[in-house]
Order: C-alpha cells, then structure tokens, then sequence
C-alpha cells in the first residue's frame, strides 16, 4: 500500500509540475481573447468601425537559412569524420567520445568560418535588407 501512496505522490507532482503551466496559458489566452472581445464591441457599440488586423507576411530571411545549411551539414561531417576516426586510427582506439566530440566541435567551427567567408563578400546593402525584413 505503501508503494501506491508514493507512486499517487508522484503522479500528482508530474501533472502539477507539467500541467499548471498549461493550464495558466489556457486562462491567461481566453482572458485576453475575452478583453479584445470586449473592446472591439465597446468600439461598435459607439459607431466606430474597429480597424482590421492584417497578418503580415514574413519573408524568409536567406542568411539563416544559409547559416543553417551549413552549420548542420558541418556537423553531419562532423560526426562522420569522429566516428571513422575512433573505429579505425590508433589514436582514437578507446577515446572514441572524445574523438567524436572533438570532430563535431572542430567542423561546427569550420562551418561558421565557412558562412562568415561567405557572407563577408555579399555586398552590405543586401545583407542589411535581409537583416531589416527579420
């Protein structure tokens, strides 16, 4: 029985932990769709025609995307490099995590030089419309 009562404890705290914060978000969003409600009928109800909320469009921004290209294959290599390194050179014969981690670390920086080279000779007035639209 004893083990029923720890377990319910336990149960309990994960949904109180995990849960609460949902449910915070629930209320606070249907209070703040309640007041918006609200103020757009207030407006009405004075003969005034609330403005329309247009979503705006984003464009994507082409460095991020780039960045990310390029960080992620880098890091694909990364590992690969790592992996064939601790299987097969003497070196890495039982330091294979810190051959692998070294590896990642290593074509992750490469990678950033590699998009800061790459970014550097774009002329500035295009990177500064593709930072401006973010």
């Amino acid at each position: 029985m004893e083990s029923f009562n720890d377990s319910l404890v336990a149960i309990i705290a994960i949904i109180s932990i995990f849960g609460a914060p949902f449910i915070a978000a629930i209320i606070l969003g249907l209070r703040w769709m309640h007041s918006r409600h609200q103020e757009r009928m207030g407006l009405i109800n004075q003969g005034i025609i609330p403005p329309t909320e247009t979503k705006r469009k984003h464009t994507p921004n082409r460095f991020v995307s780039l960045r990310n290209g390029i960080v992620l294959v880098a890091l694909g290599i990364g590992i690969i490099v790592g992996f064939l390194c601790g299987e097969y050179l003497i070196i890495g014969q039982g330091n294979e995590f810190w051959m692998i981690a070294s590896s990642i670390v290593f074509f992750l920086g490469l990678g950033y030089l590699v998009y800061f080279l790459v970014t550097q000779k774009m002329p500035l007035t295009q990177q500064k419309e593709e930072n401006d639209q973010e």
